[in-house]
């Protein structure tokens, strides 16, 4: 089922000298790339269509980590890994939680930006997929069979949100906090925390969406990807202090959530067009 004998051809046909691409390739499937990628989104190009996506995002991951405790199946042994990484060994296999994600994000960005009838994006979103689920089978984290199911799983859940929530980012968070909570009590991880808090930020501060301001230009995109990144690094160092206080956690990641949402707010009161004509 795991496909374990096609996945050995998979790794045998990545030499060891392409680690670092391979490392690099399924770094566009982690957490903390996505969440960046929605975030310069949400703040620079479409705040709506970008917040439904993330809602996507955190429900999905507590659907998987919900998933993964529920079959309970190992990683490949640990001499099929292409390297050494740090943090890549724990936890279980199947889904792969990489192609889920990458499948949801990249997926759910055509499908909410309503580009599914462009070749390209289509195209474009598929070749990020298929490059981060084949990473984690090289990088040996994962069997052929456990990111397939991945892929197809994340195809299921963008479908399956997309018609519940009805293009509403609320409802999309509000779904988040309903598959959190037992994905806390089962998988009891720090992404099972992240899932909660980000679904109870989510679900307030997106209902503020509509009274945020519009952006007015280019420097003031600038400004909120340098502030809102800021703020970003702040909580991610506030994050390695309070690590082994959950609750505190779950509060930070709530707030990360409704602090993504509320930068524009905060830049929105600046004097940034005065500023521009000034510099012209």
């Amino acid at each position: 089922m795991r496909l374990e004998e096609q996945s050995t051809a998979v790794r045998d046909a990545v030499p060891v000298e392409y680690a670092d691409l391979v490392v690099f390739v399924t770094e566009l499937g982690g957490t903390t790339a996505l969440m960046l990628l929605l975030a310069v989104l949400f703040w620079c190009v479409d705040r709506r269509r970008s917040a439904l996506v993330i809602s996507y995002a955190i429900a999905g991951l507590a659907l998987l980590l919900s998933l993964k405790a529920l079959f309970g199946l190992p990683r490949p042994p640990a001499d099929a890994t292409l390297i050494a990484l740090e943090g890549e060994r724990e936890g279980y296999g199947f889904p792969s939680g990489h192609a889920f994600a990458a499948t949801v994000v990249y997926g759910g960005l055509v499908s909410a930006y309503d580009r599914l009838g462009d070749r390209r994006a289509v195209t474009g979103a598929g070749v990020l997929i298929a490059a981060v689920s084949l990473s984690r089978v090289a990088l040996g984290v994962h069997y052929l069979g456990d990111v397939l199911v991945g892929v197809a799983l994340g195809i299921a859940f963008v479908a399956v949100m997309e018609r519940v929530t009805r293009g509403d980012p609320t409802i999309g968070f509000a779904i988040a906090l309903v598959l959190a909570v037992p994905a806390t009590v089962v998988a009891g991880t720090d992404d099972s925390l992240l899932g909660l808090g980000g679904s109870i930020g989510g679900v307030l501060a997106s209902r503020r969406l509509p009274a945020l301001p519009a952006l007015r230009s280019r420097l003031e995109a600038v400004v909120l990807v340098g502030l809102g990144g800021g703020f970003v690094a702040l909580v991610m160092a506030v994050e390695s202090v309070v690590a082994t206080v959950e609750p505190l956690l779950v509060v930070l990641y709530a707030a990360l959530l409704a602090g993504i949402f509320l930068v524009p707010a905060v830049v929105g009161r600046l004097e940034i067009d005065g500023l521009e004509s000034r510099r012209a």
